[in-house]
């Protein structure tokens, strides 16, 4: 009997810690935006990156979600030969908000998963002497699925209008394509 009042006295300490929770909670889809700023990937040129940022609202006053969905693209032509790698990302964030003595800026820290689509295509010309082909040319593309790691940080600014904006850096650790970004965004609020 003592065992069974111990249980009873745990679950309802944990129900009320729960509860204490979701009643703090506030997720749900509250915004949805744009965001685009400059890609580094690892051993190719630097380049535009694309986005697009759904705030999931919080689950605790200091923890909040997004998902989030990237695009960029890079290419280079060197000695007859052209490649070209994108990347098109999905995933999932959570970010922990800082407390300022302004309520407006918010900066963060998170971390995530990513879902990174990564297609890469090269292709070589052909090579003639006169009018006899020596080399016939060579195009190859490739295309994977490979998880991703998201680790940064950054500002929002949200001063309760129907707008806010963020400024953000996050390195993605992708086997083969791990990239540093730098982006600006604003993120349209519903329900303001």
């Amino acid at each position: 009997m003592k065992r069974f009042s111990v249980g009873l006295a745990v679950l309802a300490i944990c129900a009320l810690i729960a509860s204490n929770a979701f009643a703090q909670a506030n997720v749900g889809l509250r915004g949805i935006g744009l965001k685009a700023g400059i890609v580094d990937p690892e051993d190719v040129d630097a380049t535009l990156g694309l986005g697009l940022i759904m705030d999931l609202g919080t689950f605790h006053p200091n923890f909040a979600f997004e998902t989030n969905v990237g695009w960029w693209s890079t290419g280079e032509e060197a000695y007859g030969v052209s490649y070209d790698v994108t990347d098109v990302s999905f995933g999932g964030r959570t970010k922990y908000l800082f407390n300022t003595s302004n309520p407006s800026l918010v900066p963060f820290l998170g971390a995530g998963l990513g879902l990174h689509v990564l297609s890469a295509s090269a292709e070589t010309a052909p090579v003639y002497m006169g009018n006899t082909l020596i080399f016939p040319g060579y195009e190859v593309e490739d295309s994977e699925v490979r998880l991703g790691l998201d680790l940064g940080g950054g500002l929002k600014i949200d001063n309760g209008g129907q707008f806010a904006f963020v400024g953000e850096g996050w390195f993605s650790v992708v086997s083969d394509a791990s990239h540093l970004s730098f982006m600006v965004g604003a993120i349209y609020m519903f329900g303001r």
